[in-house]
């Protein structure tokens, strides 16, 4: 192909969340001297939602970002969208790709300007309760309105079986998983140790994380309470909590520590800027999650030799393989019964059980295959293409 094929993703935002990290993961990786790349997010950094990713790809010479400017709530769409179409018009993307929000605003856009469109689905959307009336209805839009949809591309396979079963069947569906960066998320025991330090956990007690921002569908309160049953059995476990949310929300989990007894031993660091380290201070990593697509976090800590404990959520049990270990949503004893018996393994055992867990990364879900498969199925859209060989997805 004598010229690039121009791609303009539309995101709310870049903030520090795992559907962002990937989106930057994968324009990061695509080919230069194949792409031109667009990322568009609604708002400017600081005006609703963070822009920290931002910095990650502004400076890639074949990707440019752009803001919409957009104000908060559905009105400030009647100002974003006009920006969105004259960017459109100015850029001459050959394909729309939208992610989440994103995702109703391309497929209109696209119509209007007769280009292919392209969903990103990175949730599962497994446990309905845990969405609000916005999110529901706006499924159901999806639903009705993905036959115009030219691929929709999922990041699990619980994703697509999901959304199917809603009624979501664009003309081709295909599942690409997530992809990590195996250079960025490595082991490093020395930088594990200065983070432990830093948040003044002694180098030889069990430290159990959870990583996530505060949001009732990662499950903080299973977390808390699988925290308290492994304080009694360990009592000089630590715990920590790497995120943020809303401040009441935030109160509430921590009042909850402080009741169940262990509001000496959970840390709450907020956002952490230099997450490889967080990983390695880690003795596990417990995913309590109800709703996940394919959980970065995981795949992330299982890349620097952390061993995982997961709900059994989305892709998170393929992810992790024989690993790590896996228990129903909200079972706080089985999620507890887990990780104590990863802390009682001997240290011949946790070390190849490090290992197994960097190398099922590193031979399954590089970042480098989320972007080889990515760049065939968006190619495959072009006139004349040949057909994409990335795993599809039945309808």
């Amino acid at each position: 192909m004598a010229s690039k094929t121009r791609v303009l993703f539309l995101i709310p935002s870049l903030v520090a969340h795992g559907a962002e990290r990937q989106l930057c993961e994968l324009v990061r990786h695509m080919d230069p001297a194949r792409f031109e790349v667009h990322v568009v997010v609604f708002y400017d950094p600081g005006t609703y939602l963070g822009g920290e990713l931002g910095p990650e790809i502004s400076g890639l010479p074949h990707v440019t970002l752009h803001s919409l400017h957009k104000r908060r709530g559905p009105a400030g769409f009647l100002t974003a969208f006009p920006r969105l179409l004259a960017l459109a018009l100015r850029t001459k993307p050959h394909i729309l790709h939208g992610y989440m929000d994103g995702n109703l605003p391309v497929l209109l856009a696209g119509c209007l300007l007769r280009k292919r469109v392209v969903w990103g689905i990175r949730r599962s959307s497994s446990d309905l309760t845990k969405l609000d009336r916005r999110a529901l209805r706006l499924g159901a839009l999806m639903a009705r309105l993905s036959r115009h949809v030219d691929l929709i591309l999922f990041n699990s396979e619980a994703g697509r079986a999901n959304y199917g079963k809603a009624g979501m069947h664009g003309r081709r569906a295909h599942v690409i998983p997530n992809g990590f960066d195996i250079q960025r998320f490595a082991p490093d025991p020395e930088a594990g140790a200065l983070q432990r330090q830093a948040w003044g956990v002694p180098p030889d007690v069990p430290l159990i994380g959870i990583v996530g921002r505060f949001a009732p569908v990662k499950d903080h309160p299973t977390f808390l309470r699988t925290a308290a049953r492994l304080h009694r059995e360990w009592p000089s476990a630590h715990f920590v909590c790497v995120g943020n949310g809303p401040e009441d929300y935030t109160g509430a989990l921590k009042q909850q520590a402080q009741d169940l007894g262990i509001g000496g031993r959970v840390l709450w660091p907020g956002v952490c800027g230099r997450m490889p380290a967080a990983y390695n201070a880690l003795s596990l990593l417990i995913l309590s999650s109800t709703d996940e697509g394919f959980p970065n976090v995981v795949g992330e800590a299982m890349a620097c030799g952390i061993p995982c404990v997961t709900t059994r959520v989305g892709d998170a049990a393929l992810l992790v393989g024989d690993t790590g270990a896996v228990a129903g949503p909200s079972d706080d004893a089985a999620l507890a019964a887990a990780a104590s018996a990863f802390l009682r393994e001997s240290p011949e055992a946790r070390v190849e059980r490090s290992r197994a867990a960097r190398a099922r990364i590193c031979s399954t879900f590089s970042v480098e295959a989320l972007a080889r498969h990515t760049e065939d199925m968006l190619l495959s859209l072009l006139p004349g293409a040949a057909p994409a060989l990335a795993q599809p997805a039945e309808d």
